[in-house]
């Protein structure tokens, strides 16, 4: 399940919607693109997601959001199962819909002392999580919204364009977010382990060990 394959999914979905598309450069995997429908502009971002979790970075302490800020419809290629996927699914949300969920994710963390840092991704789950824990919150966009398309996982890999394929696997393919340093590594590691278990933050300490 290749990236390509996911952005090819939306780029069609989009194009069957009546859309015309233009990809916005120097936006790397954010994945910015201007469309146009019926004489409307509109600007998008194409997410994808083999888990069923998205993510958008926080700026400002988080008071606005990388790329989410900047857009007016946000569409997401989705597999359907992130175990077994067998389809993958479009969704189109607006992007004010998912800034409120990315805004209560961040907001119940802060009341739950789980330290936030710009530019470091968030994440938010698809589906409806009713576990009542911290990484509930702001969960279920897609159980609110049904895909605008659907798309056998068999025909897009048969019909995926390999030049578009090879663009794709040329563009950093660290996940948004990903930590780049040990330090960053345990600091993300102690956050999950908070939202998880509902401890703060300061209360997790991690060591890590080297051996030959």
């Amino acid at each position: 399940m290749s990236r390509a394959i996911l952005v090819g999914a939306a780029k069609r979905a989009l194009y069957e919607q009546g859309y015309n598309i233009k990809r916005i450069p120097g936006h790397r995997r954010s994945n910015m693109w201007d469309a146009e429908k019926d004489g409307k502009a509109e600007r998008v971002s194409i997410r994808t997601t083999r888990n069923r979790w998205i993510v958008f970075e926080p700026l400002e302490g988080g008071t606005k959001w990388q790329t989410l800020n900047d857009v007016d419809t946000v569409v997401v290629a989705a597999v359907d199962d992130r175990d077994d996927p067998s389809s993958v699914e479009v969704y189109q949300f607006e992007a004010d819909q998912v800034r409120k969920r990315f805004d209560d994710a961040y907001a119940a963390r802060i009341e739950r002392e789980v330290t936030m840092r710009d530019n470091f991704g968030m994440w938010v789950n698809l589906d409806e999580d009713d576990r009542g824990n911290l990484t509930s919150v702001g969960s279920g966009l897609a159980a609110e919204h049904d895909p605008i398309e659907q798309y056998p996982l068999s025909e897009l890999i048969e019909s995926a364009d390999p030049a578009e394929a090879a663009q794709e696997a040329a563009a950093d393919e660290a996940e948004e977010g990903r930590p780049s340093t040990i330090a960053e590594v345990l600091d993300w590691a102690r956050e999950q382990i908070s939202a998880l278990s509902g401890m703060p933050i300061r209360a997790i300490k991690l060591d890590c060990k080297f051996e030959a």
